[in-house]
Formats: structure tokens, C-alpha cells, sequence
């Protein structure tokens, strides 16, 4: 049982604030990140991150500080790994940041990149930037770059373009989803400039005033940073929820050509393609009907963050199977307390409600969990039987992808509506259901 934020933070790696600081800055090829910190602190961010973004290891650096190091220690260990990286990587951006349980100081951090003679910006974090977890971190990171990394002006504004703003090589999945929303904004015959914080590099980022328009995929990552940037450059922003099914994915692409006037050729293409993915779901979910019944769970558990909870539950309710009841677990909490669509079903805080998630997954027997191996594990714990289970969210321990498999978008929708019925199958087989199809 979680009894505080903090302890929560450092139990779960995907929580931490360094971690999603550190994880903006690994989602920039050429950046470097440092941390300031104990091993134990260094090794679970750097194995988070890692599992979605692999060349990020050779860009991770840790002063190893000990319990007893006072300020001049900090210095001097922060220096010896300064002048290395200025001498051997010669990185175009780097992060200097702090664990919570470092007391050094941003002005201090900022004297020491001053003393080690960088040769490109060194964005620098202490302890209270990275308060409130892994989501509060991701967006003190982007915002301190973007406030110590001038962009181009935006003097010119290229027709059709994009940036998408709030995408993470943290979150599950992200890699294969982005190349999915990259493949149908082209198609739709847009431009996207930029993806900061999520493979794009710092000569892109720079350019990506040009866009015409920001897209935010994931609100809880990218609202803050769409703001500071229509505040700095004037630039317009749209934060929609991410689009997951067919419909969702329709809808997202004709807001996004609302916003930019309309007018695009593209998205027939796209409805064509929606519309063949449409029948052949029909044709198959007919065939899989005929021998397994209508898919069905009394309940379905999902917990992701915030965007991709309320998206993947929209999804749920409006196209990809019938239920009884829903529970949506927002991991990076409930910000304050509001109405929600009904589609929504009960909503808990991924933060301070986890008596009630605990008990809501005891009694999911029978029912889909659709969450990470976090919840997975409360399941075996509680010795709950008869769920059946697709991941969505980080962290992920029990599955390996070795090949192209988005969630997001058009594509995404065969992967998913595919993965849930082979989930009911097999829970149909284990209460005996095969014997019934095989005689009939």
C-alpha cells in the first residue's frame, strides 16, 4: 500500500520527475542528459527509459554523489563529467538536473555549467522543478529549454504544417503510435516540422516556428508548452484527445483541418482507407461472432494518463466492444474535481486512490484489464482470475515488440480490435467455450 506521493514516486519509475525530465531531453538525439544524483536514482530513470528509447544509454551520465557530499563535492564531480562530455560527445544541448533528494541549487547548477565552458546550452533543473512527478518533470524540461533555446522568429509560416507538442519516448507505445499520426498527417497532406522532446533534433525544434499550427497529442504533457509558445512566438494551438479507433482517428484529422481552414484532399484518401478498414472489422468480427458471441466483459479497467485514458475509453464505449461498466485510472492524478462524459465511467486518482483501485481490480474477475503491469501485479497479488489483458501504459515487465505495432490512428485500430478479440477468445476457451465451437 502507496502511504505518500513521494513514496510513490520513487517506488514507480515511471512517476519520478527526473525521469520525465531526463526523458524530454532523451527524446532529442543530440542532447545529453546528467543527473545529479545517487545510483539508485540514475539507474531507474535510465532503465525506464531505455526500454523506449535505446540509444538513449550512450547519452546518460550520473555524478554518483554520495549521502556525505557537500556543495564543493557536488562541483567537483559535476566538473570532471562536464569537461568529459565537452571533450568526447560535444552534444548540442545538455540537461544538468537534480534528484529531489539533492538540496544544490539552480544558481549553483547554473555556476557550475558556467565554470565547465560548454560549448551549447546547458539546461539546468534543482529538486523543486521536478515536484509533483514524472509529468510536472516533463514539462519543467520543455518549458527550460525553450526559454534558454531561442527559436527562429516566426517571420515566415510555411502552408499545411504541424508541430505535435506532448509526445514522450516515455509513454508505451509512443515510437510506433508517432509514425502512425506522421503517416496520416502526410497523407492528408500536411507537413509536420517538428516533435520536441520525441526524436526531433535541436536544428528541428529550431525551426518549427514556421509551423502553422501546434497539435497537442497528449494534454498533460503539452498544454503548458503550446501555451509558452503561443505566448513567446505567437503560435496557435490545438489540444485534441489522442486518436485511438476509427472514428476517433477521422475526427481528429477533420479538427485538425478546421483549424487550418480545411480544404484538405488528403483526408478522402484517409476516409477511403477508414471506410475498407470499416468492412473488413465487419467481415471479421461476423465470422468471430458466429463462434465465440458478441465480445463482452462486465467490466474493463483501464488506467494510462489522462489523455489516453479518456481517448482509449471514448473508444471502448463508441466502437470496439460492449460492457457493463468502466473504470478509468488517471496515473498522473485528478487535478481537480470535474464532470466527465459518461463514456468515462468512474474515475479514480492514480495518486491518492489506491485503496479504491485495488479494490475495484479484486473484484475484476471475468473482466479486461486494460492498464500496465502495475496493475497486472496487484492482480496476481489479490490471486484474481479470468481477466483478460492488453497493455496500454508504461510500465510494461511481460511483453517484447520487435516490429511495427501502433495503437493510434487507422492502423492502430486493426492492432487493437485484434489484440482484445484474441484476449476474449482465449478467455472463452479457458471457461470451456472450444468445445462448443468445435461441434457446431
Amino acid at each position: 500500500m502507496v502511504t505518500s506521493l513521494s513514496t510513490y514516486m520513487c517506488k514507480e519509475g515511471n512517476s519520478c520527475g527526473l525521469t520525465g525530465a531526463s526523458t524530454f531531453f532523451a527524446g532529442i538525439p543530440d542532447a545529453v542528459m546528467v543527473l545529479n544524483s545517487s545510483l539508485w536514482c540514475y539507474f531507474s530513470a535510465h532503465e525506464y527509459i531505455e526500454k523506449q528509447c535505446p540509444t538513449a544509454r550512450m547519452r546518460f551520465f550520473c555524478s554518483q554523489r554520495n549521502k556525505d557530499a557537500v556543495f564543493s563535492g557536488t562541483e567537483q564531480y559535476l566538473l570532471h563529467i562536464l569537461q568529459s562530455i565537452k571533450q568526447t560527445v560535444q552534444p548540442s544541448v545538455v540537461l544538468l538536473a537534480n534528484s529531489c533528494t539533492d538540496s544544490t541549487r539552480n544558481e549553483d547548477l547554473l555556476q557550475i555549467a558556467k565554470q565547465a565552458d560548454m560549448n551549447c546550452p546547458v539546461i539546468c533543473l534543482d529538486r523543486h522543478d521536478l515536484e509533483g512527478g514524472f509529468w510536472a518533470g516533463y514539462q519543467a524540461a520543455a518549458k527550460a529549454y525553450f526559454r534558454e533555446v531561442p527559436l527562429q522568429l516566426r517571420t515566415a509560416i510555411k502552408p499545411r504544417t504541424v508541430n505535435l507538442l506532448g509526445c514522450s519516448v516515455g509513454y508505451y507505445n509512443a515510437v510506433h503510435d508517432l509514425q502512425e499520426l506522421r503517416r496520416m498527417l502526410t497523407l492528408a497532406g500536411y507537413e509536420v516540422i517538428a516533435c520536441p522532446g520525441a526524436g526531433s533534433t535541436m536544428q528541428e525544434i529550431t525551426n518549427m516556428t514556421q509551423a502553422q499550427l501546434n497539435i497537442v497529442v497528449h494534454d498533460e504533457l503539452g498544454r503548458g508548452l503550446a501555451e509558452l509558445l503561443e505566448e513567446q512566438y505567437d503560435m496557435p494551438y490545438v489540444s485534441l484527445l489522442p486518436p485511438y479507433g476509427i472514428q476517433g482517428s477521422l475526427s481528429w484529422l477533420k479538427a485538425i483541418d478546421y483549424y487550418l481552414s480545411g480544404g484538405s484532399n488528403g483526408l478522402k484518401a484517409l476516409q477511403q482507407e477508414a471506410d475498407c478498414l470499416e468492412q473488413k472489422h465487419s467481415i471479421m468480427n461476423k465470422e468471430q461472432q458466429n463462434i465465440w458471441g458478441t465480445i463482452w466483459f462486465d467490466s474493463i479497467f483501464i488506467a494510462a494518463p489522462a489523455s489516453a485514458a479518456f481517448a482509449i475509453s471514448q473508444a471502448v464505449r463508441g466502437e470496439w466492444m460492449n460492457t457493463k461498466k468502466i473504470i478509468t485510472v488517471l496515473q498522473n492524478g485528478v487535478p481537480f474535481k470535474q464532470s466527465y462524459p459518461e463514456y468515462i465511467g468512474i474515475v479514480l486518482d492514480g495518486y491518492k486512490d489506491q485503496q479504491k483501485i485495488e479494490q475495484h481490480l479484486a473484484g475484476l474477475r471475468g473482466g479486461l484489464l486494460m492498464a500496465s503491469s502495475r496493475e497486472k501485479a496487484i492482480l496476481h497479488q489479490k490471486a484474481v482470475k479470468g481477466v483478460a489483458y492488453q497493455h496500454i501504459s508504461s510500465p510494461v515487465y511481460d511483453e517484447m515488440i520487435l516490429k511495427h505495432r501502433p495503437f493510434m490512428g487507422l492502423q492502430g485500430t486493426s492492432h487493437m480490435i485484434a489484440g482484445l478479440w484474441n484476449q476474449y477468445i482465449q478467455g472463452q476457451e479457458r471457461l470451456g467455450f472450444i468445445k462448443k465451437a468445435m461441434v457446431t
